[in-house]
């Protein structure tokens, strides 16, 4: 009789099972809801100014006085950590000792901060905030910074306006709510400048880093790796934006190597701020490559057209309306006004944004998709936006 009552056993446990079985499986959107909540790391990233006592680029670290403390740590940076000089990208080795900056810090689970993943040097922390305003002029200047902050500079009818490089005039020629970006050392401000003035050393940078571009190629990381079919898939950093959107199927580029790797682009593809470029190449060219690795991706810069024009590239290739609708989302920014330093949309792209914490994304979505329904074009779309929310939907930016 054993066995029966043994099949018995069985017989009853699966009786129980459809509890499960037969649950209604939840909707994709409802279970990703779920798990993601109101996710939005950016506001728990903690942000800190400090003082560069040095950067090592070999080793891709820094030394950093925090305010408030009184010894000094030494950080690795993260390996696609944006640096941010004069309102532009830039790289470690152009930042001096004892500069001023402004740190994010990547944290673990555990929220505990182990790494560095956002470097900006004072005028480019002015820059993303949207710079530092005039309240008062006189022999005392009086500004109000990012977070409202107000600051009182002595002796400003003496402080010369630089116009980057060009000392154009005295501080007094500035007007209330004027816009300023601020230089300090040691607590001491030593260069001010106006707009005009800010736009010329922002120039200059990314000339520099143009070079740099030409030179030793793009930044990103090996994403997929098909040795056998001689496939790679390069994701490029945040700076890469613009000049690796610019690239079509076909185009000839090269992989920094020894000797260096050529390869032809298959498929460009927005992946929000980063950019995924799928290269095809001599198989056993691919052999040394890993998955996760640091890579330079060296093209011909865009023409200058494409290079100065205020649509992002691109904007004409999109051809079903999901195609379309995503182009728009990962190559803009957020132009809502929440503050704090917290929207992930401001800093990154539109793509980026929350949808479960934020109805930004989801505004958009739909605005771009009656459009798309009522026959307008991209371009005519793009026009439209820009008039609604201006450049801020153009620029990485946040709101203090």
């Amino acid at each position: 009789m054993k066995p029966i009552r043994a099949i018995a056993s069985v017989v009853c446990l699966l009786a129980a099972a459809p509890a499960f079985a037969q649950d209604k499986k939840p909707d994709a959107k409802d279970a990703i809801k779920e798990i993601a909540g109101a996710a939005e790391f950016l506001r728990a990233v903690p942000k800190k100014f400090a003082t560069l006592l040095s950067a090592d680029p070999a080793k891709h670290g820094v030394t950093l006085l925090l305010d408030g403390d009184k010894t000094p740590t030494t950080w690795p940076l993260t390996p696609d950590a944006e640096i941010k000089i004069k309102g532009w990208w830039g790289r470690l080795a152009q930042l001096p000792p004892e500069q001023r900056v402004w740190v994010w810090f990547k944290i673990d689970r555990a929220k505990k901060p182990v790494a560095v993943f956002m470097l900006a040097d004072e005028l480019s922390e002015q820059e993303i905030h949207g710079g530092v305003q005039v309240k008062t002029v006189g022999k005392e200047l009086v500004l109000v910074g990012p977070k409202k902050q107000e600051s009182t500079l002595a002796g400003a009818d003496k402080l010369p306006l630089d116009r980057g490089g060009e000392k154009c005039c005295e501080s007094t020629v500035l007007k209330p709510k004027d816009v300023v970006f601020v230089e300090t050392s040691k607590g001491k401000v030593v260069k001010l400048y106006d707009t005009e003035g800010f736009e010329a050393l922002r120039k200059s940078q990314k000339a520099r880093l143009r070079e740099v571009w030409l030179n030793e190629g793009l930044p990103g990381n090996v994403g997929l790796l098909h040795v056998y079919s001689g496939e790679v898939d390069v994701l490029l950093d945040h700076e890469a934006m613009r000049w690796a959107r610019s690239l079509s199927m076909g185009d000839k580029v090269e992989l920094a190597a020894t000797p260096p790797i050529k390869a032809v682009v298959k498929s460009v593809t927005a992946q929000r701020e980063k950019t995924q470029v799928r290269l095809v190449a001599k198989t056993f060219d691919l052999a040394d490559m890993q998955m996760g690795q640091r890579v330079h991706l060296k093209m011909n810069a865009p023409s200058a057209e494409v290079e100065n024009a205020l649509i992002p590239p691109g904007i004409d290739l999109p051809k079903t309306k999901e195609e379309r609708i995503e182009w728009f989302m990962a190559n803009t920014y957020c132009a809502c006004g929440v503050g704090g330093d917290g929207c992930t949309g401001h800093f990154y792209s539109l793509a980026s944004c929350n949808p479960n914490a934020c109805g930004a994304p989801k505004a958009t979505r739909q605005y771009i998709g009656k459009k798309i329904d009522d026959g307008w074009t991209n371009r005519a779309i793009f026009d439209a936006l820009y008039k609604q929310r201006g450049p801020a939907m153009l620029r990485a930016h946040l709101l203090p």
